[in-house]
């Protein structure tokens, strides 16, 4: 029987996936907005999932996690998405994203919602039609991808937050490129010849790429058995039914590569807080290697040949439930594929929001080497240290410290470790000098998806001086440098728990003024106002993590202004063996009050950025310690100190050191 092939499946619209137990926190989003297909719909033109009014959507579980609820919007809500859309309405004129946006837009008067976030998939639809002629197939596709990419950045350019763009997933690796093969090859039996196919197809597992292609030619062969009852002419029909697939595969594969690299050169040229995620390799990787993701079979399906995915139930005869499925129905994704979808999504949308922790370390580091200084001055400012006295010291110092409102990290803690030698000077009575350099070697957790080891040196040069007999003035500068090693970005795709690794570099400048006045209360007692201000600029490298999977990602720079001026009083006692001092102060953040990062993956031209949540501008900071002479010429000091008032991390410091005099 003659082989003829006149065109190309629909698309099936599909990714890979399991639910996630890390959720989004709410105060990041307020909103989710959805256009796009059957992919996304969840009502307007049914739900495309077996079992659909018992599972979750992507697009709803992360709905979900935000804590927003979406509804189609012809019950009045926020999702767009149409089964059968397009993004063009040349294609569709009923269902397409380009009148769903406008919708959208005259709801709102234009003006788009600037805390929320918004996923705009389209694509899958217009491939089907642009692969029905393989003559016009790149200018439809082109023509599709420039309109998704333009309603993206009219959604961006009407004040959008954030917008999320799915990658089309390959076309050419759906159940229905199968049955569209079968039913203009074998049209007279196709009925039988599709149940033949899809009994073979699903009597057995695709645990790789390899077995998967064996699978569907011998779900061909079978299928070639209903065109006659002659072994010679079921080969012949077989061998032709299996080519034209693997070209019609193949094709379909390039024509969804050319769309979807389109779409993202047209996406990166206008710009904006863009989020594109590549569903396309993920799902690739499921059908390399899907027991990782949790499927055993990604070339069948789980409903019965010839139901649609809106209406299929686990309960109907027909349904196959011996193994995990990625496809519902012939191009349609299983609810677990579903799942995964929106843990893949969380992952890239909560990357940047992780790595802005990584300026946590050099921030540690510089109050770790100015707590010891600290300490030095304050023995400084109580002992007898004589014109032209040469001075060292040197001390351990360290801080335990909490990770919280984190809105895509959770919370965390780090521990630091400093070590600080410094050399001052006495030039006269009441002028003295000095430098000093610290290293850290910290290991910081800021939670169990994300941690990293920061290794740094620190340089500062300081000076304080004495006036109207009781009063002084401190200053010190430096510069710090910092590598971040084993960076660890980990994430849970399904049952998969994956981790990306990176490392880059930073560095930071500072300067700090303190002042105070000591009013004597008896002869071993002191009391007295304190003021300081210090300002920190921050800096961490972009990085790319070194993997080349469809999680890996890549980071812009990270810069950070510190800038706390603090207000408060000390007490300071001399008794002589054992001088014990207090202060409390309330300090107050001028500068930044959210850390931020941009990046996005290595795959795609796009990037976009998080914020942490706000970081308190207001707390209080206790400290206690005490100086004791081990000598006449040597002392040792240790101090700590507690903050109060950080929602976002409480800081617990200590440091312990000696000094001498020569």
């Amino acid at each position: 029987m003659p082989l003829k092939i006149t065109c190309m499946p629909r698309p099936a619209a599909f990714a890979v996936a399991l639910l996630c137990s890390v959720t989004l926190p709410a105060q990041a989003y307020d909103q989710l907005y959805v256009f796009g297909d059957s992919l996304s719909d969840t009502g307007n033109n049914g739900r495309f999932t077996y079992d659909g009014n018992q599972h979750l959507l992507y697009d709803e579980a992360l709905a979900q996690r935000i804590g927003a609820a979406l509804v189609a919007s012809d019950n009045g809500g926020e999702n767009y998405a149409a089964g059968g859309a397009v993004a063009v309405p040349g294609l569709n004129p009923v269902d397409n994203t380009q009148d769903q946006v406008q919708r959208y837009l005259n709801r709102v008067n234009g003006q788009a919602d600037g805390d929320g976030l918004y996923i705009h998939w389209i694509g899958g639809n217009d491939l089907a039609a642009a692969a029905l002629n393989a003559a016009t197939a790149p200018g439809v596709a082109y023509n599709s991808a420039a309109a998704a990419a333009a309603q993206v950045h009219s959604l961006l350019n009407a004040g959008a937050g954030t917008v999320i763009v799915p990658t089309v997933p390959n076309i050419g690796s759906t159940p229905q490129l199968m049955e569209l093969i079968i039913q203009q090859a074998l049209s007279p039996v196709q009925g039988a010849a599709i149940q033949a196919a899809y009994a073979t197809l699903n009597s057995v597992a695709t645990p790789d790429n390899a077995s998967r292609t064996q699978a569907i030619h011998a779900a061909l062969a079978a299928a070639a058995k209903q065109g006659s009852a002659i072994p010679q002419v079921q080969q012949a029909i077989a061998a032709q039914l299996i080519a034209a697939y693997d070209s019609l595969s193949a094709q379909a594969a390039q024509l969804t590569d050319f769309y979807n690299q389109s779409e993202d050169r047209l996406l990166a040229q206008g710009g904006g807080n863009i989020v594109r995620v590549d569903v396309n390799k993920l799902f690739a990787e499921a059908i390399a290697n899907p027991a990782q993701f949790g499927f055993a079979n990604t070339a069948g399906m789980a409903c019965p040949p010839g139901v649609s995915s809106a209406v299929c139930r686990s309960d109907m005869p027909g349904f196959d439930a011996s193994q995990s499925y990625l496809f519902s129905d012939h191009f349609h994704p299983s609810p677990q594929a579903h799942l995964l979808i929106a843990d893949y999504i969380q992952a890239v949308l909560d990357g940047p929001a992780q790595v802005v922790a990584l300026n946590q370390a050099t921030a540690a580091m510089a109050r770790d080497s100015r707590a010891t200084l600290d300490s030095r001055f304050q023995q400084l400012r109580n002992g007898d240290n004589p014109q032209g006295s040469l001075g060292v010291f040197g001390g351990y110092a360290g801080q335990h410290y909490d990770y919280a409102d984190n809105r895509a990290a959770g919370d965390g803690n780090a521990t630091t470790h400093n070590l600080t030698v410094g050399v001052d000077y006495q030039l006269t009575d009441g002028w003295l000098i000095g430098a000093l350099i610290a290293g850290s070697n910290d290991d910081q957790h800021p939670s169990s998806r994300f941690d990293y080891k920061a290794r740094g040196l620190l340089l500062s040069a300081f000076s304080s001086l004495a006036l109207f007999e009781h009063g002084w003035v401190n200053a010190d500068l430096h510069y710090a440098t910092m590598d971040y090693d084993d960076i660890r970005r980990s994430m849970r795709l399904g049952p998969l728990t994956r981790t990306e690794t990176g490392s880059t570099t930073g560095k930071q400048w500072g300067a700090r003024v303190t002042a105070g006045y000591d009013f004597p209360i008896t002869s071993y007692l002191t009391t007295g106002p304190v003021a300081q201000f210090a300002w920190d600029y921050s800096r961490v490298s972009g990085y790319g993590e070194d993997g080349d999977d469809s999680t890996a990602m890549r980071f812009n720079d990270q810069t950070y202004h510190s800038q706390i001026g603090a207000l408060g009083w000390r007490l300071d006692t001399q008794f002589g063996v054992f001088n014990p001092y207090a202060e409390v102060s309330y300090q107050h953040q001028f500068g930044d009050d959210v850390y931020r990062a941009g990046g996005g993956l290595k795959s795609t031209q796009t990037s976009f950025t998080r914020d942490s949540a706000g970081q308190d501008k207001n707390w209080v900071d206790v400290t206690l310690g005490a100086n004791m002479p081990l000598t006449d010429r040597v002392s040792a000091f240790a101090t700590v100190s507690q903050t109060g008032g950080l929602s976002s991390g409480e800081q617990f410091m200590y440091n312990v050191g000696v000094s001498a005099r020569f």
